[in-house]
């Protein structure tokens, strides 16, 4: 193996971005613009909204979610603890519902959510246009994580079929101290 190492230095150095998920490229920063979009989306009924200046040169955690989504529901407890873990730094997590819409019963199943989960951190209405200015977002549970820079530093996409459907707390921590410069 070693010997294939010193011939090939750049191809394992791509294959290990590659295998580690270091490489990001395929999601867009979290720029200035998009900052400014997410934070005038609008508070998912009985959650907390975004202050419009919360996220210029933060680390920030994005979630991309639905109430009738079960991965959800253990992804906001672990954003949960996470948001109470790195209150004192500047982290921000937000969630952004996406795909909630699917029968007559949306804002009483919204409402059950919020109440299970209790989240400690802004829950926001996206839309298509919003999952396209991420890349265009079609799996649920999503999670980016953008540095202070607004570039993208973690990503976990439930991809159909998988047996993992949701980041581990540990995953989501390890990232966040990535972003807030911990590690």
């Amino acid at each position: 193996m070693r010997a294939f190492i010193n011939r090939f230095p750049i191809l394992c150095l791509i294959l290990a971005v590659c295998i580690c998920g270091e490489a990001h490229a395929d999601i867009p920063d979290f720029s200035r613009d998009t900052r400014q979009v997410v934070a005038n989306l609008p508070a998912v009924k009985g959650a907390m909204s975004i202050e419009a200046d919360s996220l210029e040169g933060k680390p920030v955690l994005v979630t991309f979610f639905a109430s009738w989504c079960p991965p959800c529901l253990e992804e906001f407890s672990h954003l949960n603890k996470l948001a109470q873990k790195y209150q004192a730094t500047d982290l921000r997590i937000i969630a952004i519902n996406v795909y909630e819409a699917w029968d007559k019963n949306d804002e009483e199943r919204m409402q059950k959510f919020l109440q299970k989960t209790r989240p400690v951190f802004p829950a926001v209405v996206g839309s298509e246009s919003v999952r396209s200015l991420f890349g265009g977002i079609d799996r649920i549970p999503t999670v980016y994580g953008f540095d202070r820079q607004g570039k993208p530093g973690y990503r976990f996409i439930h991809k159909r079929g998988s047996q993992k459907t949701n980041a581990t707390y540990s995953e989501m921590d390890q990232a966040a101290r990535q972003l807030l410069g911990l590690n």
